[in-house]
């Protein structure tokens, strides 16, 4: 992007015809009232793919704006009211210089338009990749061109449980790059996806001359998405990313990943496959059948070395983000609009996450967090000892009287659900506006590891923990324990058992208004994302310092430095932070259709 000064015949005419129209906008009060607002100043143009978003000062008289934009083939119009400062006109012409202006008004009459901003639009990528057979040689997705996925596309051949075998390879993309996946591909009946194979590697980061890994821009972030036209696509278009580790798992050495996806697991606790840094997965998901179906990340056995940091999953089918056992940490996950659980984890998961949002869709849910060990054998080691923390869960499943997500249904169940032996740590979260619970205890397992911590055991593989969280309006609107807490009488715990636990003195639950706003239930967009900052914490209030956890036993720390953060207060951001400055803000799409998304392959 870049502001440039208009040049040409054409331009000095059309910026003409603005003046001449600013002059006869210029609406006088003879004496009798408030004075016409003057023109914005600092307006202000930025663009990304086919999308120009403009900026402005607020002009404090003024009631609303009118904001134009034009080229040499094309003018566009918006108004929008005052309190806001920013306007966002999509599916712009690609390869034109486009100026933008905006005017103030009042009852009084209008400014003429101010001075013009310029912006370039740039061309729609000319090459389109299409990749229709397995990757068997290092390669690199770049920028300058669209990548197609048709039909299911393996990186590098099975290395086994350990170890660098001949068939390894890396698969580097570039920051700002898109892969799209075929909903009807060439090759195969069945849909398109991407799976790294065991001892190869995916390269994607956003911010690769970074140290660590930062927050992504709308430009740099690594798009997986449909090839469907914006506003058409729908979960499960494509597969999804499949990503095989040789890190233990607790089904066996190795197991084979669901959708027919590989073997993974192994004896490398610090598996390195690759890193997912500032990476969107939009509609995606496939069901095999009722029981075999595609994550919009699956993360089967990955290790300790695997890097994955500001991460979302859109409208995906099946769960947003599965750890299958291994010790891969995630930090800063966004999960929305997901059609099962936002966030899964299962097979002896060992790793952390923390700063998590889920915001779900009433048209189709299920869990916020469903937290398992291992189905047919519960006590399965190595155990799920995950460390979960600072995550914000907001549910559909709860009429709540404003907001948007609801609106198409009243789908999701349990905010929190521990169950098949789980031994998950959760912290400082939030969880509103599911409708079967906010918290579960679910089979005879769990329930003992969950008695033995009320005994004051703190062994990671005998013991659940659920502390410092805040629940609230899940079941009903407000804060009593029956509208939050669940029933699992003679499969895990009653509700009188679950509330037992949940005020446990010293676990620092509460029953309480969490302060979000009244965003939080709207759908939003990427230029105006949906507001999950609380206003405040609740009084009485206090996090758990989960720092002290680093290092700790059922933990496998990250070799990348991460570590678990300590805050004082609970969900993924801050009180108070400005929604624009929030660490999710700024690069998450959210409309149902992709509308906020990149644009078609070669468009």
């Amino acid at each position: 992007m870049k502001l440039t000064m208009y040049r040409g015949a054409a331009i000095v005419a059309v910026l003409g015809m603005l003046s001449l129209a600013a002059c006869s906008d210029d609406n006088g009060n003879n004496g009798t009232g408030p004075d016409a607002p003057s023109a914005p100043g600092n307006v202000q143009a930025t663009v990304s793919q086919d999308t120009i978003t403009v900026t402005w000062d607020a002009v404090s008289s003024a009631d609303e704006y009118g904001v134009r934009i034009s080229s040499s083939s094309d003018e566009r119009t918006q108004t929008v009211q005052s309190g806001t400062t920013t306007a966002t006109f999509g599916g712009v012409n690609r390869g034109q210089t486009y100026a933008a202006q905006v005017q103030a008004s009042n009852g009084a009459g209008s400014s003429g338009y101010s001075a013009s901003a310029s912006v370039d639009v740039p061309a729609p990528n000319s090459d389109v990749a299409v990749i229709d057979s397995d990757i068997t040689t290092d390669t690199t997705f770049t920028a300058d061109r669209d990548w197609v996925l048709d039909g299911p596309v393996f990186v590098g051949g099975d290395c086994g449980p350990s170890g660098d075998c001949a068939d390894a390879v890396t698969l580097t993309i570039e920051p700002g790059t898109t892969v799209y996946g075929r909903k009807d591909p060439t090759t195969s009946v069945r849909g398109s996806y991407l799976v790294v194979s065991r001892g190869s590697k995916i390269i994607a980061d956003a911010n690769p001359n970074d140290q660590g890994c930062t927050r992504p821009t709308a430009d740099s972030v690594i798009v997986f998405t449909s090839d469907q036209p914006r506003g058409q696509r729908a979960r499960g278009d494509w597969g999804g990313l499949v990503i095989n580790g040789q890190a233990p798992i607790n089904s066996g050495q190795e197991a084979q990943g669901e959708g027919d996806s590989g073997l993974y697991g192994g004896t490398e606790a610090d598996d390195d496959s690759g890193v997912l840094c500032g990476v969107r997965v939009e509609y995606a998901g496939d069901d095999v059948t009722a029981t075999d179906q595609l994550n919009g990340i699956a993360f089967q056995g990955t290790g300790s070395a695997t890097t994955v940091d500001y991460v979302q999953v859109h409208y995906n089918v099946d769960d947003g983000t599965e750890p299958f056992g291994g010790t891969t940490t995630q930090t800063h996950m966004v999960m929305t609009g997901i059609g099962d659980d936002s966030f899964d984890g299962t097979d002896g998961y060992q790793g952390f996450m923390q700063f998590l949002i889920a915001q779900q869709r009433g048209d189709n849910a299920d869990q916020g967090l469903e937290l398992s060990n291992n189905g047919s054998t519960p006590d399965a080691s190595p155990h799920s000892s995950a460390v979960l923390a600072n995550a914000t869960l907001v549910g559909a499943g709860v009429d709540l009287g404003s907001g948007e997500i609801a609106a198409e249904g009243s789908s999701s169940d349990a905010g929190v659900l521990l169950r098949e032996g789980s031994n998950y740590r959760v912290f400082n979260s939030i969880v509103t506006g599911f409708g079967a619970s906010g918290f579960d205890v679910e089979g005879a397992q769990t329930a003992q590891y969950a008695d033995n911590r009320l005994a004051g055991q703190t062994d990671p593989s005998s013991t659940l923990r659920f502390e410092g969280n805040i629940v609230y309006s899940n079941v009903a609107q407000g804060g009593a324990a029956a509208d939050n807490l669940a029933d699992e009488s003679g499969d895990g715990y009653s509700q009188s058992e679950n509330e037992n636990f949940f005020t446990e003195s010293g676990f620092n639950n509460m029953l309480a208004d969490p302060q979000l706003a009244s965003g939080a239930f709207d759908i939003g967009s990427m230029s105006s994302p949906p507001n999950l900052v609380p206003s405040g914490t609740p009084s009485g209030y206090t996090a758990v310092d989960v720092s002290a956890l680093n290092n700790g036993p059922g933990l496998v720390m990250p070799t990348d430095g991460r570590t678990l953060q300590q805050t004082s207060y609970a969900g993924a951001v801050e009180p108070g932070t400005a929604v624009a400055d929030a660490w999710y803000s700024g690069w998450t799409v959210w409309t149902v259709g992709g509308d906020d998304s990149r644009p078609a392959p070669g468009s």
